[in-house]
């Protein structure tokens, strides 16, 4: 990766937030290789029915999350994005419909070191797995700038904030 390259990469975290109403959200905040935020959104809130949950079953939540939640989000971002991140497998599904690779992040007992010790297992929707040495590339250099679970809990924290507003 040239330096202008990583100079203008932005990275897209992707989080899911559960409300005690039964609603979910779904928040994106793209950020750059020194964790400056440049763009944030979020969805209005989501609350399925009774009937959804029957009808949909086992696959309500990977609809939600990846084509409800995930997909609208990465879809609506005005900032180019290199790669986005969740922590959600069920994210996932929304990959084929993006132009940039959307991976999948946990902490692990295998995978990339991490700086104060630990792995990463990095997880790709299963037609993309090529895309998984990208990703890894661009994360290895990540982890020497910043904590890469850290963005996370400010979308986290930044959708609960929009929900207790009950801004939509």
């Amino acid at each position: 990766m040239t330096d202008q390259t990583w100079n203008n990469a932005r990275i897209a975290y992707v989080e899911i937030s559960l409300f005690e109403d039964g609603s979910v959200r779904g928040g994106v905040l793209i950020i750059d290789v020194m964790s400056m935020p440049f763009e944030f959104r979020v969805t209005s809130p989501i609350k399925p029915t009774q009937l959804q949950k029957i009808l949909y079953g086992r696959s309500l939540v990977e609809y939600m999350y990846g084509e409800l939640i995930c997909l609208p989000l990465l879809k609506q971002v005005k900032e180019p994005v290199s790669l986005a991140i969740c922590r959600d497998e069920h994210l996932l599904v929304a990959r084929p419909n993006l132009q940039f690779p959307l991976v999948a992040i946990r902490k692990s007992g295998q995978g990339l070191e991490k700086d104060g010790g630990g792995t990463i297992t990095i997880r790709t929707h299963k037609n993309f797995s090529g895309e998984q040495v990208q990703a890894e590339a661009l994360l290895n250099m990540l982890i020497r700038q910043f904590d890469i679970f850290e963005p996370f809990e400010r979308v986290k924290l930044a959708v609960s904030e929009v929900h207790k507003q009950r801004v939509n």
